[in-house]
């Protein structure tokens, strides 16, 4: 083979080469660009009661809404008006309730978001001292059954009444913490 020949033949091959790759380029820009992922819900729910039991079969808590929407991919779930019931161990004996505007759940099922204004009520006949605090825009640790928020709180007990910046609250504890410019009154019990 003469220089010449193997030229032309390596001239050959890099004009194919640069057609299948001309060829490609126009191939892929007249495919269908894939659709944008909708923020369409993919599901929507009506008249939600959803009840949590725990290994042995008790109630840990209910949820309940008018509606539930969940959104595409890791979107999550968005809640209208929820209501949680979270139970003693006994699974009989409801120990808060949480009321919100909305709500919105992660997509690993984790966190709970309540927004909008939040009220948590303890009933006397959960066997502790009654309470309601109320706040707005709580995020909720269902695992550790713990809320908190950064937001303006108001909690409300016989005793009296606070007003903070700021709270954690452990649901199955009588534990709760005002972070911040905590102010409030106090009267103790009659004996």
């Amino acid at each position: 083979m003469t220089a010449r020949g193997i030229l032309s033949l390596t001239g050959l091959a890099v004009l194919a080469g640069l057609s299948y790759g001309l060829l490609r380029w126009v191939e892929s820009s007249l495919r269908e660009p894939a659709p944008a992922e909708s923020g369409e819900p993919v599901l929507i729910i009506e008249q939600v009661r959803a009840v949590r039991l725990n290994t042995a079969g008790v109630r840990e808590y209910v949820v309940e809404a008018p509606r539930l929407w969940q959104l595409p991919g890791q979107g999550g779930i968005r809640i209208a008006q929820p209501v949680l019931d979270w139970y003693q161990p006994d699974g009989q004996t409801r120990e808060w309730r949480l009321r919100a505007e909305q709500g919105w759940i992660a997509a690993d099922y984790q966190t709970l978001r309540l927004e909008g204004t939040v009220v948590m009520d303890r009933a006397a006949d959960s066997g502790k001292p009654p309470a309601t605090i109320t706040t707005r825009d709580v995020a909720v640790h269902r695992a550790d059954r713990y809320a908190e928020t950064a937001a303006p709180v108001r909690a409300v007990i016989p005793e009296g009444e606070l007003h903070a910046v700021g709270a954690r609250a452990w649901l199955d504890q009588e534990r709760l913490e005002l972070l911040s410019e905590v102010r409030g009154s106090y009267e103790p019990p009659k004996r």
